[in-house]
């Protein structure tokens, strides 16, 4: 359920641009919830662990898989409503850095990084798309 506001933000948002940057922000909400744990399950519960744990983590790679997916249709819905130029192969590696991002987001929160570190990363991220790697 944790997953649903950036997953949202990307369907919601008119632009891919203002989608990708509420997804990072939405992501960067949950994991910094007071009630909640500073991580994302998906990223950081299960990666690893037992044999008998294999279906776990394969379930899980299928959900950051999905994830992946979301984000590289949002660019191509971007490429084709026209607020995104990026060449289509390009969509792949774009989607892969944004994803790599949100994992990341997930670890810093874990290892004690609060909303406002959050938030100068993801305006890195943004500062990334804004120098062209979009």
């Amino acid at each position: 359920t944790s997953g649903e506001p950036p997953r949202r933000a990307l369907r919601e948002q008119p632009t891919a641009r203002a989608a990708i940057h509420a997804m990072l922000r939405a992501t960067a909400d949950e994991i910094t919830r007071p009630d909640t744990p500073h991580y994302c399950m998906l990223i950081l519960a299960a990666p690893a662990g037992a044999v008998e744990n294999h279906a776990v983590r394969e379930f899980l790679a299928g959900l950051r898989h999905d994830m992946l997916t979301t984000i590289r249709g949002r660019l191509a819905r971007g490429v084709t409503d026209g607020d995104l130029t990026a060449p289509p192969a390009s969509l792949d590696a774009i989607a892969r850095y944004y994803t790599t991002v949100v994992q990341g987001l997930s670890i810093q929160a874990r290892d004690g990084a609060d909303r406002a570190e959050l938030e100068a990363v993801i305006t890195c991220a943004m500062a990334a798309w804004d120098t062209g790697l979009a």
